[in-house]
């Protein structure tokens, strides 16, 4: 067998990580664990629980099809900004999946 060229072992590396994020599961563990015991992870409101949206519309909520569930993230609202070098005021301003992005990113190369 030849040595290989240095070209072709540029080519040839792989860095491989995962991270995830899901419902009632902050990481790709905790999420596969919720998968393999059948847990539910949608989380389901009362009618009193839910805060009305600026543009939602009148009577939105009287319809019969009307769901009250979502998916929540657990810690969404926790952010190191200095970490990322980012300036506080800024992090308080940028959308939130944003920094769940970040974060997660993050979380993926530390597995690599």
């Amino acid at each position: 067998m030849s040595q290989p060229e240095q070209g072709d072992l540029l080519n040839g590396v792989a860095i491989i990580g995962m991270a995830g994020r899901f419902p009632g599961a902050r990481n790709v563990r905790e999420f596969w664990q919720n998968l393999l015991a059948g847990k539910e992870s949608v989380s389901f409101f009362e009618p009193g629980e839910l805060e009305p949206a600026a543009n939602e519309a009148a009577g939105i909520r009287n319809d019969p099809h009307y769901v009250r569930a979502r998916g929540v993230l657990e810690g969404a609202e926790t952010f190191d900004a200095a970490f990322f070098g980012i300036n506080p005021r800024e992090a308080e301003l940028m959308d939130p999946q944003h920094r769940v992005f970040l974060e997660t990113a993050w979380e993926a190369f530390e597995d690599a």
